[in-house]
């Protein structure tokens, strides 16, 4: 008898990527940047979603070419050795001890305004009960859920978006002038736009074939860079009343569409992302934390392959991060800068390690490009960030 697929084909690969990559960045990154740089913002997300593309195809043939569920720390392990690899791990954990909390609170924050009593903080362990339970779902339905979801919430930006530009009677460009510094921390702020294909790799082992991940990488990036280009061409040459006057609201986007349903329509929309970026993150750095074999109880799967140990692990340590911004030793902006330059480094030695193993050809290249950039915005982030990632790796390289 014939064994029915119980892994991710490429369109539910597409449904657990888009979303998750979409995340918090589409809600908040193209109105905060409008805001900041106003229509020079269309330029920042030209380079940031041309360099996402590319970030994105070397990651996904570093998965296909060394598949498992370490990700690419395998492929970084191949070319460099095992300290770098854990290494670079080490870099992706603390990475997700940070992110994921600020995701629950950028959630919290849609949720709030119906259930008033509750702090941030309680709501955003209440999106985090929910998204746990998510967790311990088959793959292959989780998969398919996030498909609906995604394939929804993507009509709904790009109907909103086309149906602004429509109505457009003149589509006037001003290029103002905008000082280099302004430059430099737009581009360190809409990083957070391409965090999340370095993690797409430790999903290699839950699909059909190494087709499928190629193919769902160059959907998923094509989807996702035409929702952001759309919605910001709204942002930039749509007609609103209170544009100018007021700081832009993302609602005013599908509000001709959608009229008095707009807010919870965009509350419903903004949870979800954000649930789908938990999902794809805790459960891509939990199958890593899993496969490093840490501890016995780190490396634990229930039948159904789900790596227990890992998710508990992390959960305690979302836990502690949500006390320490009850308490106030930690807030959203600090939680954004940490997760930001822990992924930095991550991706910066993902790229070096495209460069060892890829042959000569466009994506070796721009891996070298892409080295320097990340680079760049590395070194414009915290310093305390800075110290513990240089830190890290010495210890690493003065290791035997």
């Amino acid at each position: 008898m014939k064994t029915v697929s119980k892994k991710l084909n490429t369109f539910t690969l597409s449904g657990m990527i888009i979303g998750p990559i979409l995340g918090s960045g589409v809600i908040l990154l193209p109105p905060l940047l409008y805001d900041l740089i106003q229509d020079f913002s269309l330029i920042i997300w030209a380079v940031i979603l041309t360099l996402g593309f590319i970030f994105a195809l070397i990651f996904g043939k570093l998965a296909i070419l060394y598949p498992g569920d370490g990700g690419v720390s395998l492929a970084t392990k191949e070319a460099m050795g095992k300290k770098y690899q854990l290494l670079t791990s080490f870099y992706l954990i603390c990475a997700v001890f940070f992110g994921p909390v600020a995701v629950l609170l950028i959630a919290a924050e849609f949720l709030q305004p119906y259930l008033h009593e509750f702090s941030l903080v309680q709501l955003g362990f209440l999106i985090y009960c929910i998204t746990y339970l998510l967790l311990l779902v088959k793959i292959d339905f989780l998969g398919k859920l996030m498909l609906v979801i995604t394939s929804a919430i993507t009509l709904i930006f790009l109907i909103s978006s086309i149906d602004i530009l429509l109505s457009v009677n003149s589509f006037d460009f001003a290029l103002p002038y905008i000082e280099p510094n302004k430059i430099g921390y737009s581009f360190l702020l809409v990083f957070w736009a391409i965090v999340g294909w370095e993690v797409i790799g430790n999903y290699s082992n839950e699909v059909e074939e190494s087709k499928t991940l190629t193919k769902a990488v160059i959907i998923s990036a094509i989807i996702v860079s035409l929702i952001y280009v759309l919605v910001a061409l709204a942002i930039c040459f749509g007609e609103f009343p209170d544009k100018i006057t007021q700081s832009f609201k993302l609602v005013w986007l599908i509000e001709p569409l959608f009229k008095g349903y707009a807010q919870p329509i965009l509350s419903s929309i903004s949870i979800t992302l954000c649930i789908g970026t938990l999902i794809l993150f805790v459960g891509g750095v939990a199958r890593l934390t899993s496969s490093l074999k840490l501890t016995n109880y780190t490396s634990k799967h229930l039948n159904n392959g789900v790596p227990i140990g890992a998710i508990n692990f992390l959960t305690l340590i979302y836990i502690i991060t949500l006390m320490l911004v009850a308490y106030e030793y930690l807030d959203l902006k600090n939680l954004v800068a940490f997760a930001d330059g822990f992924f930095i480094a991550n991706a910066i030695i993902g790229l070096i390690t495209a460069i060892i193993l890829f042959e000569k050809g466009f994506l070796k290249y721009s891996a070298v490009v892409l080295i320097l950039l990340f680079s760049a915005i590395l070194l414009a982030s915290n310093i305390l960030i800075l110290g513990v990632v240089l830190g890290l790796f010495l210890l690493t390289y003065l290791k035997r």
